[in-house]
């Protein structure tokens, strides 16, 4: 088909306006490589006003960039972004007030699925979100030690979960980040993220027999006691061998009255180690508490409650010979606590069983 002067002048003017678009939007990315490229120069220079100014100058292309077809899928435009916004995450722990307000709380996620798509649909910056990556990993660590060593504990925990963020983006798993976030989150008593980044750790089997039982604390802290419940019964399915999973499950049965769960939790702890004191006191603690409360119960009956009376003291050394057991095994680990030696003197006591009444009444004054 042959066009004539006026189409040939309209279709120059279309495919000129088709290539100038698509030129300005190539100049959008390429101008906000050169906004982070200043602002890279003025904070090594510690120009950080100037620095602040060209890093939310840099934002202000990418994001066009990010938003246009022409560009938003464009390796370079994900390089980019990821490495501006991982930039705003960090500056925003410098904690200028402007500066966060004009910029999102959650940068570095934003970041690591800019880098993310660019390293897994193309390998043109690979190499270089690699390097970043790994500067972001060194920069995070002298920034956490540092916050941590200050007490600034939360700020810390963020830290090392950027650090954490940063590594998936190009699939690795930065376990250790997670731990230390975990840890900085425990010493700032924020409980929720200390039992989410424990539970993390878990999953990924770093330092189980730790991580499983300080999660389960943690959401225990957080008064979340029902999930920490089926948290550690699902634990416990991972980690049979993990004594303190038992243990604290039956502490928190301790708390529900449970007398079968407490048996039967407390018991598999020490059936794993005959030697956790912990678990041996808590144990023979519960049913001479048990024990104490029936017995204490009867004592308040009147003369003429004789049969009720002697119900109820039947159950009650019922509870207290299952306090014996537990309590001498604790006794053999932890020989000078007193109040435990008292309380066997008068179970025996109580139980009738006069040799060994007189051998713990002479073992609790010997340790007075």
């Amino acid at each position: 088909m042959k066009l004539n002067h006026t189409s040939q002048i309209a279709l120059a003017a279309v495919l000129t306006l088709a290539s100038s678009v698509s030129w300005g939007q190539k100049k959008t990315e390429t101008d906000a490589a050169l906004a982070f490229k200043s602002f890279e120069t003025q904070f090594q220079a510690q120009d950080m006003e100037n620095a602040k100014k060209s890093l939310l100058k840099a934002k202000g292309f990418i994001d066009q960039a990010a938003t246009n077809a022409e560009t938003e899928k464009s390796p370079k435009t994900l390089f980019y972004k990821g490495e501006i916004y991982a930039s705003i995450q960090m500056v925003r722990a410098l904690g200028d007030a402007n500066f966060n307000s004009s910029t999102p709380e959650n940068a570095m996620d934003i970041a690591v699925d800019a880098y993310k798509t660019a390293y897994t649909t193309s390998d043109k910056f690979d190499v270089d979100i690699e390097n970043s990556v790994n500067s972001i990993r060194q920069m995070t660590d002298m920034m956490g030690v540092a916050a941590f060593d200050g007490k600034k504990y939360k700020e810390a925990a963020q830290i090392y979960d950027m650090a954490a963020k940063a590594s998936s983006a190009i699939g690795q798993t930065d376990s250790i980040s997670v731990y230390y976030a975990a840890i900085s989150s425990q010493n700032a008593q924020d409980w929720d993220n200390a039992a989410k980044y424990y539970r993390m750790c878990a999953e990924m089997n770093y330092k189980p027999e730790e991580t499983y039982l300080n999660a389960a604390t943690a959401l225990i802290s957080a008064k979340k006691e029902d999930e920490a419940m089926k948290f550690l019964d699902e634990s416990i399915h991972k980690a049979p061998k993990n004594k303190y999973l038992y243990y604290v499950l039956g502490t928190i049965y301790m708390d529900k009255n449970d007398d079968a769960k407490v048996a039967e939790n407390l018991g598999k702890a020490v059936e794993i180690d005959p030697k956790f004191s912990d678990a041996q006191f808590n144990l023979g603690s519960y049913f001479f508490g048990k024990g104490m409360e029936i017995r204490n119960k009867a004592a308040d009956l009147t003369a003429t409650e004789k049969a009720k009376q002697e119900q109820l003291l039947a159950e009650s050394s019922e509870y207290l010979k299952k306090s014996v057991t537990p309590l001498e095994t604790y006794i053999e680990l932890v020989p000078t606590d007193k109040d435990v030696l008292k309380s066997l003197w008068q179970i025996h006591r109580m139980l009738k069983n006069t040799e060994k009444e007189a051998k713990y009444k002479a073992l609790y004054e010997a340790a007075k």
